[in-house]
């Protein structure tokens, strides 16, 4: 019984959690069931290129970062688009291509994305 509980607790470490994640709409990015950047409009500003497929969140002083670029906008939950995304550490700039992302949620301007792996998710605001 405590393998099987070890096996549980050790295969749910460094993923999202997909019901608190689906629960907060704050523009976010998460890897291996981490929060790198979250948006506070007190410091942090938001960006959108549609014609880019482009969403960016920074801080104001731009030392921390994510920058999503997809193939093409999720029209429907359930769709799944392919994702480049750059974002900053204390160790400089790092990136992950050719991510497939579920859009898991979509709800008016907010779209909750997230991989297969539940490894890396985002969400992000659709500017116009």
């Amino acid at each position: 019984m405590i393998a099987v509980l070890l096996l549980i607790s050790c295969k749910q470490q460094g993923v999202t959690d997909l019901s608190a994640f689906l629960q907060d709409n704050t523009v976010r990015l998460e890897m291996d069931g981490r929060t790198l950047l979250r948006y506070d409009p007190s410091d942090c500003q938001l960006a959108f290129n549609e014609k880019r497929c482009e969403f960016r969140a920074h801080t104001d002083t731009m030392l921390d970062y994510f920058v999503l670029t997809l193939d093409n906008i999720p029209a429907t939950s359930g769709e799944t688009v392919n994702a480049r995304i750059v974002w900053s550490t204390s160790n400089g700039e790092r990136s992950k291509e050719n991510i497939a992302l579920q859009a898991m949620l979509i709800r008016g301007d907010v779209i909750w994305l997230c991989d297969k792996s539940h490894r890396n998710a985002l969400v992000v605001r659709v500017l116009k």
